[in-house]
């Protein structure tokens, strides 16, 4: 199995536990599990316009980075685009898909309901943070957990952060292939 391969099923297989983790989690808290909300379209939508504006947003900040931002620049540059600029169009929708829909299940249809938004979106952020060169990342992702949280109470359901969180990944994951070609042309 090719490195792109492992990644994408180690990607799904720890995406699928932690939407067990968070069925069972919603069953012994007797919490139910908002889907889609009262207008399931509308929530796309929304969920559609947010990702869009969230990568023009970041790339836009990550283009001219300034202050934090360039400690994100650096974890993007040394950690994700080498970890993700292997995978295959195909692969980034299954990893960006099976994302979207197991941690916005976790952290905003769980944890959200039990801890409250704040508590849920630093422990969204905290899950981002692999190793010290990731910790400007993970202080980013925390902002994103804000956001798909404010998502999921503003529509009732998680079906609007589901479509951003997944939209956004594949938009990110394009944009990481996109930085090792140019990286390898600046390189060569």
């Amino acid at each position: 199995m090719t490195p792109a391969g492992r990644l994408t099923l180690v990607a799904v297989l720890t995406q699928a536990g932690l939407a067990a983790a968070a069925v069972v989690g919603t069953g012994v808290a007797g919490v139910p599990i908002p889907w889609g909300g009262e207008r399931p379209v509308m929530a796309v939508g929304l969920g559609l316009a947010t990702a869009g504006g969230l990568a023009a947003i970041n790339l836009t900040l990550l283009h001219r980075p300034s202050g934090p931002w360039r400690r994100v620049r650096v974890a993007v540059d040394e950690v994700l685009v080498p970890t993700f600029s292997t995978l295959a169009s195909w692969q980034m929708v299954v990893v960006a898909v099976a994302a979207g829909v197991s941690e916005e299940l976790f952290f905003r249809g769980w944890l959200q309901p039990v801890l409250g938004l704040p508590a849920a979106s630093i422990a969204f952020g905290l899950a981002h943070v692999a190793g010290p060169r990731m910790l400007a990342f993970g202080v980013w992702a925390v902002g994103m957990g804000v956001v798909m949280g404010g998502l999921a109470l503003v529509t009732g359901g998680l079906l609007a952060s589901m479509t951003a969180h997944a939209c956004y990944d594949v938009l990110a994951f394009h944009y990481l292939s996109a930085e090792a070609r140019r990286q390898g042309n600046e390189g060569a």
